[in-house]
């Protein structure tokens, strides 16, 4: 009897190498992720995300008792409660890691997406994970990522939305639950950037169309989808009666100042000019060019194509144009608003990628095919040599001493030990002083981005928002004088900003030098 032979491999082996590979490949990416956002110097809006968490923590009320321009409440309520929870006063370690969380949750969406598109296939996962990659090599996305701003929780927001629509039927029990998870989460991030209600249009159009059967069954849907939503809502909407005219103010009038400021000295971005570039740096480049061929190939199919899968598609394929229309809504326009469309462009291709693979005519064609694979990695190898950066400092995630969140804890400690009380700190970069444990003057906790207009505001508007500026700080300090004084702060062509702060250093004060350029005068 002649032995039967084992072949060498088997489509189940194959299936757990490619499930190993591709967890090795997330593993990878998330530690880049981390990397990069722990690398990264402070910038000026993250001492307004991250302050405005603390003083939430700490009992005030926002937009009353302190400014928060252009947003929505949900952001500092996530990092007050996140500071409350673990009794940290590691500000901005614990924004930067939500955001890192986030980034690292939104690849693992882009995997599993492909994987529900593709029909939990092989191919699948390794098309995933190359979306992945060229999602976290992105030159775009290393920018914008990493830090403690809320763009990271409301890209998680629709990448999670965009997920369950993906993979609901809207025939089960879950028909019903799931539009309405889909609601609170387009809430929780609307509440954080207000231009996210366009999509979250986009989404209840979607279920409305793709929720199959009766008409009771689509209104059903949306209902749930609303009625999830409008739950979400209350608290935000109690605040905003609560601020009143501070609301408003904070919304729509300081936004409309700092912009005109900013083109004022020359320093705004032409937005078609910026668009441009960003297109042509070589992560977007490629990612475009893939994005033109599997459109074609789309196209091709999409006779072939069921509906909900056309509705799918169509819904996917709308929502980096409708993220970078919001891009171009402000009236100031900067390079991290084109980083939130690139993972929705790498999801709207899973389609594209999914009717190629399944072409008829794929097994009479084996070398266009094999074309395709080839044209695949291509783009990903462009991507990943056009920004080795990304790896080469992921090792900075095996010390932790010496992340930049680490460092300013440690300044901030050592400031708090040499200010004297009642540790009244005078800064345009609050966490220096709040992270320590010293007090701020709630008039400067936006740093330099509403006190450098604030002047341009009425008396009124000054009381309501509680803000100062240049010429309005004098009296403040007269009433409230510091302890300490950090500058510094501001980089050298802006530095005029704090020529008030420094006026309020008396001539017997201590001064002492810090990482970052920091000069601190603590009296004595």
């Amino acid at each position: 009897m002649v032995a039967q032979t084992q072949p060498l491999s088997n489509p189940r082996s194959k299936d757990v190498a490619t499930v190993i590979g591709v967890l090795l490949v997330v593993l990878i990416l998330s530690a880049a992720l981390l990397a990069n956002s722990m690398t990264k110097l402070v910038s000026r809006d993250e001492h307004m995300y991250c302050t405005a968490g603390a003083l939430l923590a700490r009992g005030q009320a926002i937009y009353r008792d302190f400014a928060y321009p252009s947003q929505l409440p949900y952001h500092p309520l996530l990092l007050a409660i996140l500071y409350r929870v673990f009794h940290t006063s590691h500000y901005l370690l614990v924004g930067r890691l939500v955001s890192v969380v986030c980034e690292i949750l939104v690849l693992v969406s882009i995997v599993g997406i492909y994987r529900a598109v593709f029909g939990s296939r092989r191919e699948g996962l390794i098309l995933g994970a190359a979306a992945a990659v060229l999602y976290v090599f992105n030159p775009l996305v290393e920018y914008a990522g990493g830090y403690a701003w809320n763009h990271s929780v409301v890209v998680l927001c629709v990448t999670l939305s965009l997920w369950l629509l993906i993979t609901t039927d809207f025939q089960k029990t879950t028909r019903y639950g799931r539009p309405a998870l889909i609601g609170a989460l387009l809430t929780f991030a609307t509440c954080m950037r207000i231009t996210t209600a366009l999509v979250q249009a986009v989404f209840l159009a979607a279920i409305c169309i793709t929720a199959r059967g009766s008409v009771r069954n689509r209104v059903y849907a949306g209902l749930a989808f609303s009625l999830a939503s409008l739950a979400l809502a209350l608290w935000p909407v109690w605040i905003v009666i609560r601020a009143g005219e501070a609301f408003w103010l904070n919304l729509l009038r300081i936004p409309a100042l700092y912009g005109r400021w900013l083109h004022e000295i020359g320093i705004v971005h032409d937005k078609t000019a910026l668009t441009i570039a960003a297109l042509l740096t070589p992560g977007y480049l490629a990612l475009l060019a893939l994005a033109a061929w599997l459109v074609w190939v789309l196209l091709r199919r999409w006779r072939t194509l069921e509906v909900p899968t056309k509705t799918m598609a169509a819904t996917a394929g709308i929502l980096p144009l409708v993220l970078l229309l919001i891009a171009y809504i402000p009236p100031t326009m900067w390079r991290q608003y084109l980083a939130i469309p690139v993972p929705f462009i790498l999801i709207a291709l899973a389609y594209p990628l999914a009717a190629w693979h399944s072409a008829p005519e794929k097994a009479a064609s084996r070398r266009s095919f094999r074309f395709g694979w080839a044209g695949i990695g291509i783009c990903v190898a462009v991507t990943i040599l056009a920004n080795p950066a990304v790896l080469s400092r992921s090792l900075a995630v095996l010390v932790p001493e010496y992340w930049v969140p680490s460092a300013l804890h440690r300044v901030s400690a050592n400031i708090a030990r040499q200010t004297g009380r009642p540790k009244r700190v005078l800064t345009l970069g609050p966490l220096y002083a709040l992270e320590g444990g010293c007090h701020i003057y709630p008039e400067l906790a936006c740093g330099a981005i509403v006190y450098r207009v604030a002047d341009a505001m009425s008396a009124q508007e000054r009381a309501a928002t509680r803000t100062v500026g240049l010429q309005t700080l004098g009296p403040l300090l007269e009433e409230r004088p510091p302890t300490a004084v950090i500058l510094g702060v501001e980089p050298r062509p802006f530095a005029f900003l704090e020529e008030p702060l420094h006026r309020a250093v008396g001539p017997d004060w201590h001064r002492n030098t810090y990482e970052y350029g920091l000069l601190v005068y603590t009296r004595p």
